[in-house]
Formats: C-alpha cells, sequence, structure tokens
C-alpha cells in the first residue's frame, strides 16, 4: 500500500522547521519530496548541535526525513537552471526563503505557472507577501512576541514567556500542508494549480482563536494567566505534596466528581462555587483551599482517584516522562530509525493514522546533497554534464555524514 500522497512531486526550498516540517509531513504520507540545498552549506539546520552518534544533528532529523538532498548553488546560472527543471517536473514548489531570493533565483510563480499550469506555489513567509512588512525576515520567538501569544503565557507579574513549543514555526507549517492539500483537492477540478500564500503572522493569528474573539467580546486584551486557562477553576496546575498536578475540570459533572474525589462534596453546595461563574468570580478563595488539600498527598494519588472519577488531569511530565508512556507507544509515536554510516536514531512519529493509504518513514535524513545525481538525471542531465557542472561547484554531489567530535545526543 501506499500513502495517500503518493505520485505527488515536491520541490522545497526550505530551511530550519516551518518549510522543512511542511515537506516532511507531505513526505511521511507518500509525496516524493526534492529538498534543495546549498553547496557546502546545506540547510542551517545541520550545523546545530547536539548530534547523534556526534553525526546526524538532531534538529535537522527532526524535520527532513523521507526527503531526497540535491545540493544546487542558486547564484549559479546553471544551478538556477537545474533548479527549474526539478520544479517544472513537480506538482508543488514549496519554500519559506525570503519573499524575493526565489525571485532573483528565476523561480518566481508567474514564468514558473505559465510553463507549468498545474504547478501549487507554496510559500510561508514572516508576515506574507503583501503589506508594509510583507519583506522583513522573522522568527519563531520574535512572532510570538510580535502576535500577542507571548503577552498570554507565564505567569500574572512576572516577565511574559516564550512557549516551550516552537508554534509559530510548527504552526505555519501545518498550515501550509492545509493550504497545499486544498490546492491539490481544487487542481482535481480545474486542472489548474495556483499559489498558496501563508506566513508565521497568519499561522499565529489564527491559533489564538478564541483568545481574539474574547477581546473583540469584552474590550479587554488576555492577560497571563500562569497555567491556567483563565476560563475556569479548577482549570490549571496544582502543587501537590511531591510535584504538579493538572486538573481540568471544566464542567458541572467534572465539577460535582472533583469535589467527591478530595473528599469535600460541600464545596458544590457552596453558593460561592457551585456555577462556573460563581468559581469564577471566587476563584483566588477556591484555588488556595484546592492547594491546601491536594498538598497532602501526592500526584500519583490523586491521579488515581481523578482517573476512577474521569475527570481530566496529569501530572506535568517532561521530554522523558511522555516518550516512555504506554498510550505513546500504542500509537507508534515514538519511532526509530537506522541512519546509514551513523546509527539508529529515534524521533516523533506519524500523527495522522490511514486504514487504507497509511504514511511511512522509508527514508531518513538525506545527507547534503545525496540524491542530486539521481534526480538530474531524470530531468534530462547526463553523467558527463553533472561531472562538469560539480567541478564547477554548482551543485553537490552526495558527501560521507561529517564527524562532530564530543558532540553527541543521544
Amino acid at each position: 500500500m501506499s500513502g495517500p500522497l503518493a505520485g505527488i512531486k515536491v520541490v522545497e526550498f526550505g530551511v530550519a522547521m516551518a518549510g522543512p516540517f511542511c515537506g516532511m509531513m507531505l513526505a511521511d504520507y507518500g509525496a516524493e519530496v526534492i529538498k534543495v540545498e546549498r553547496v557546502g552549506v546545506g540547510d542551517d539546520s545541520r550545523g546545530w548541535p547536539p548530534y547523534f552518534h556526534g553525526k546526524v544533528p538532531y534538529y535537522f532529523a527532526s524535520a527532513n526525513r523521507n526527503k531526497l538532498s540535491v545540493a544546487l548553488d542558486l547564484k549559479s546560472p546553471e544551478g538556477r537552471e537545474a533548479a527549474r527543471k526539478l520544479v517544472l517536473d513537480a506538482d508543488v514548489l514549496l519554500g519559506n526563503y525570503r519573499l524575493e531570493a526565489l525571485n532573483r533565483a528565476g523561480l518566481d510563480y508567474e514564468s514558473l505557472s505559465a510553463a507549468n499550469p498545474r504547478l501549487i506555489y507554496c510559500l510561508i513567509s514572516g508576515f506574507g507577501s503583501t503589506g508594509p512588512r510583507r519583506h522583513e525576515p522573522a522568527n519563531d520567538l520574535f512572532m510570538q512576541a510580535y502576535t500577542g501569544g507571548m503577552s498570554i503565557t507565564g505567569e500574572p507579574d512576572r516577565t511574559p514567556s516564550k512557549m516551550g513549543l516552537s508554534v509559530a514555526d510548527v504552526g505555519a507549517g501545518m498550515t501550509a500542508t492545509i493550504g497545499i492539500l486544498m490546492a491539490l483537492e481544487a487542481r482535481h477540478r480545474t486542472g489548474r494549480g495556483q499559489r498558496v500564500d501563508t506566513s508565521l503572522l497568519e499561522g499565529q493569528m489564527a491559533m489564538l482563536s478564541y483568545h481574539i474573539t474574547r477581546y473583540f467580546a469584552t474590550g479587554v486584551a488576555p492577560q497571563r494567566a500562569g497555567s491556567g486557562g483563565g476560563v475556569g477553576v479548577p482549570y490549571q496546575a496544582f502543587r501537590a505534596a511531591d510535584d504538579y498536578i493538572v486538573v481540568a475540570a471544566f464542567n458541572p459533572r467534572m465539577w460535582r466528581d472533583f469535589c467527591d474525589a478530595l473528599d469535600h462534596p460541600e464545596w458544590d453546595d457552596d453558593p460561592r462555587f457551585h456555577t462556573s461563574g460563581a468559581r469564577a468570580e471566587n476563584r483566588d478563595v477556591l484555588i488556595a483551599m484546592i492547594h491546601e488539600v491536594l498538598g497532602k498527598h501526592p500526584v500519583k494519588y490523586w491521579e488515581e482517584r481523578l482517573r476512577a472519577r474521569s475527570v481530566p488531569s496529569s501530572p506535568v511530565n517532561n521530554v522523558a516522562q511522555i516518550v516512555a508512556e504506554e498510550q505513546v507507544a500504542a500509537r507508534d509515536m515514538v519511532v526509530e530509525i537506522d541512519v546509514p554510516g551513523a546509527g539508529p536514531i529515534k524521533m516523533a512519529g506519524l500523527p495522522l493514522k490511514f486504514t487504507e493509504t497509511p504514511g511511512a518513514i522509508q527514508l531518513p535524513p538525506p545527507r547534503l546533497g545525496e540524491h542530486t545525481e539521481a534526480m538530474l538525471r531524470r530531468v534530462g542531465y547526463s553523467a558527463a554534464e553533472i561531472a562538469d557542472l560539480a567541478a564547477r561547484e554548482a551543485i553537490g554531489l552526495d558527501g560521507p555524514l561529517e564527524d562532530h567530535e564530543g558532540a553527541g545526543g543521544r
């Protein structure tokens, strides 16, 4: 069986996370993704430690499995021509270079679309392709601050915090993936490709979701609420005797069962706490009471009591703990793959399961230029032409994995 995107060819001009994450999502589910990288350097993240086995960069590995690497010098006429031939043979161009970079390389939407009307041309930028800041760069931390996400992350009266996840980068990558799939579906009906334009800005604005509508409903900008969501009580992390536990009892049944689990059923009869509105109005008093009770026993004790009553609760796991969870293993969300010349590496698995056309991990993160020769042969270059281009450094051919002494990341 093949993945749902089998037969789709993608040429990715991606660096770091947003573009590469999108490319990996497409590749995991059957698309052939050709990653175009700089000769001799590659994706910037190839140089970011730590490394598996002192050879495979962890960050690059996290977003580039299942891809083919072609190394081209887009500043040379020959490299630009090779890139153009690859794109004209493809269904999708995906990139997160600066907006003008692909245009300078002759890879603009207008000329490529004229030559290949079925092409879907997807660019992920910092701010989108229009507006006064369209040419400015942006990254994950910048965009978390710019779009207001950091203003609602962290403890009240403390320094604003960056979300631990790269939500701006990964969010933009997921948004681009959805956009490409929509454009492919539209192409089934029209026979024509189109431009798909998204950005870190737009991904974050969409993810702000109810925070934006709450502002327009109240006229008050949402503030930092720590581990809580500002939507009710109990809905946050509490300190138990040994560590923290999150409780999210967000409806009347859960609230009653929560009170029962804490051996305080009378709280539900207290007019200060009987409704969600009352609990929100008296949140400081109630939170202090909950802290006092939960602090008498360890997390495991409370987790068992709350789970028995179907009250959502969880320890605040660290990454080492969650990757060891039985449920994670049952969903194949930690996988191990072998990298020839290095050894086994582990990473997150595929998040979507299909009964008829499952995705799969078939290729490890590629060596820089590992597939240059094969892909150029496909679009008409002879062995002699490839050798000549390599001699003039317009392209880069497969090289060994580099050793990064003392930089192991296992």
